[in-house]
């Protein structure tokens, strides 16, 4: 079974979810999808990198395939430098825990050389907020993905605001029609945030039963 990461603001509900393993449902393996037509590795996916890389967790690593596409999008020499880039730098530390990168060129040949390897190791494994969630109890906002969503996402509400204190300036000096739809669609979209961040909120109770099981598990 394979996954592939959706837009860095998520469902929350959709999240938890799409990866519980009641039924033992395991991942012989996880495709992480670049197009090497995208000149740098920035904004939303890097964020969605770091997103990633938390949900899987160390163990899953092997598991992991990164696969480039769009490379008819790009010269070869220039797709060689960039996936280079890619292996050298941001994949790095995933690689050398043994995660591989392929090439998806389109084609139903290109398609079977990348999943090839996980059918024949048939090594099946849950990802770490899979553990999390059921082996362990969490909630969502306690997992290590849920507290880089949570800062993600405060991070995103706190750039509405800003938009939307712009726009409301500018609507003072003009009655314009189309900056009136705008400032509504960045309050929706900020409401949607903050209700994000609320459903990954820890209750203050919670924290503190935590802290008093760290404790007694390092005194007892």
């Amino acid at each position: 079974m394979s996954t592939v990461l959706p837009e860095h603001t998520v469902e929350i509900a959709d999240l938890q979810s799409a990866l519980r393993y009641e039924r033992n449902i395991l991942f012989s393996g996880v495709l992480y999808f670049h197009r090497i037509s995208d000149n740098r590795m920035a904004g939303t996916p890097l964020k969605n990198f770091r997103i990633f890389k938390e949900l899987c967790g160390e163990k899953a690593f092997k598991n992991v395939i990164f696969t480039t596409t769009m490379w008819e999008e790009v010269p070869e020499a220039t797709g060689d430098r960039r996936e280079n880039d890619l292996k050298t730098t941001y994949w790095k530390s995933m690689i050398d825990l043994h995660s591989k990168v392929g090439r998806f060129k389109g084609t139903q040949d290109s398609a079977f050389h990348l999943v090839a390897p996980l059918l024949e190791a048939n090594s099946r494994t849950a990802l770490l907020i899979q553990k999390e969630l059921m082996d362990l109890g969490l909630r969502l906002g306690e997992t290590r993905v849920g507290k880089v969503l949570h800062s993600e996402i405060k991070q995103l509400a706190k750039r509405q605001h800003e938009i939307l204190v712009t726009l409301q300036k500018e609507l003072k000096r003009s009655n314009d029609g189309t900056l009136v739809e705008e400032c509504e669609w960045v309050k929706q979209h900020r409401r949607n945030l903050l209700q994000q961040m609320v459903e990954l909120e820890v209750p203050l109770t919670r924290k503190l039963m935590n802290a008093m099981t760290s404790i007694l598990r390092r005194y007892w």
